[in-house]
C-alpha cells in the first residue's frame, strides 16, 4: 500500500515537473514569436527613416536653390527678373506694371518657400517620432533578450535536475519493474555473434559501469549513432538538451532485443525510458483498438 502511495506521489511530482517545463517552453515560444514580430517592425521603421532622410535632403536642396535664386531686398541678380525687365523694357508697359509683376512673382516664390519650409518641419517632426520609436523598440528588444537570458539561466539547472531524477528512476525501473523485462536481455559488446537489433533503449546503465559516477558507454557504429541522435532531436523536450548531454545519451544507449509478442510499454507506465526503433515493426493499441 505504501509502495502504491509512493509511486502515485512520484507520478504526480513528475507530472507537475513536465507541466512546468511545457508551460515554460510555451512561454519561450510566445516570446520568440513576439521578438520576431518586433524585429520586423523595427526593419520597417528603419526603411521609413531612410526614405524620410532622402526626402528631407531633397527638400533642403530645393529650398536652397530657391533661396539662392531670390534676394529679399533686390532682384538685380535674379535671372528671371532680369529677363522680365529686358522684355518689358522693349515693350510700352509702364514701370508700375513691371514692378507689380515682379512683386507678384516674388510673393509666389515666397509662398512656395513657406510651403516647403512647412513640409520640412513636418518631416523633421516625423523623423524625430520615428527615431524615438526606434529607440523604444531597441529598449524592448534588449529587455526581451534579458528575459531570454534569465530564462536560460533558470531552466538549465532545472533541466539538469530533471535529467538526474529520470536517470535515477530509469535505473530502478530497469532493474525492478521494467515493462517486458522478462522477455529482454542486454546484448554484450563482447559477444562475437552480432544479433539483429530490434530496438535501442536509452536507459542509463550506471550499475553496469563498474563505477558509481561513470557512465556506461556502449560501442556502436556510426549508423546507429546517427539514428539515435536524429530521434533525440525529433523529441520536443530532448532536442533542447545541450550537445554534451545529447552525446552522453547517444554513448550510453544500448541494444535490446524483444521477443515477438512481448509488451514493451503500456499506457500509464512511467514514461521516462527512451526507445529508438532501429530495425523493427511494432503494434500500437489504444484501448482495444489497434
Amino acid at each position: 500500500m505504501n509502495g502504491n502511495k509512493e509511486n502515485s506521489s512520484s507520478h504526480i511530482a513528475r507530472k507537475s515537473i513536465e507541466d512546468t517545463v511545457t508551460s515554460l517552453r510555451h512561454e519561450l515560444q510566445v516570446l520568440y514569436e513576439s521578438l520576431k514580430d518586433k524585429n520586423e517592425e523595427l526593419l520597417c521603421l528603419e526603411r521609413d527613416v531612410r526614405d524620410r532622410d532622402t526626402s528631407i535632403k531633397y527638400l533642403k536642396g530645393e529650398y536652397k536653390k530657391l533661396k539662392d535664386s531670390i534676394l529679399p531686398n533686390s532682384c538685380s541678380t535674379c535671372p528671371n527678373c532680369l529677363k522680365m525687365i529686358k522684355e518689358d523694357s522693349k515693350s510700352d508697359a509702364p514701370p508700375d506694371a513691371v514692378l507689380n509683376k515682379l512683386q507678384k512673382d516674388l510673393k509666389d516664390r515666397e509662398s512656395l518657400i513657406k510651403e516647403l519650409n512647412r513640409k520640412i518641419v513636418r518631416l523633421s517632426d516625423n523623423l524625430i517620432f520615428v527615431q524615438k520609436e526606434s529607440l523604444s523598440k531597441d529598449d524592448k528588444l534588449e529587455e526581451s533578450q534579458r528575459l531570454i537570458d534569465k530564462f536560460r539561466h533558470v531552466i538549465r539547472p532545472f533541466t539538469k535536475t530533471i535529467i538526474e531524477q529520470q536517470r535515477s528512476e530509469n535505473e530502478k525501473l530497469f532493474f525492478e519493474i521494467g515493462p517486458g523485462i522478462e522477455n529482454t536481455r542486454v546484448i554484450s559488446s563482447r559477444d562475437p555473434v552480432r544479433l539483429k537489433r530490434t530496438a535501442i533503449s536509452a536507459e542509463p546503465l550506471s550499475q553496469l559501469s563498474g563505477a558509481k559516477n561513470d557512465l556506461a558507454k556502449v560501442p556502436k557504429d556510426s549508423t546507429s549513432r546517427q539514428i539515435i541522435k536524429s530521434a533525440i532531436l525529433d523529441n520536443d523536450f530532448m532536442k533542447n538538451l545541450e550537445s554534451t548531454q545529447i552525446r552522453e545519451i547517444v554513448d550510453c544507449v544500448y541494444p535490446v532485443q524483444y521477443a515477438a509478442g512481448s509488451l514493451i510499454i503500456k499506457e500509464g507506465d512511467v514514461g521516462s525510458i527512451v526507445y529508438v526503433m532501429e530495425d523493427s515493426e511494432i503494434d500500437i493499441y489504444c484501448g482495444k483498438s489497434k
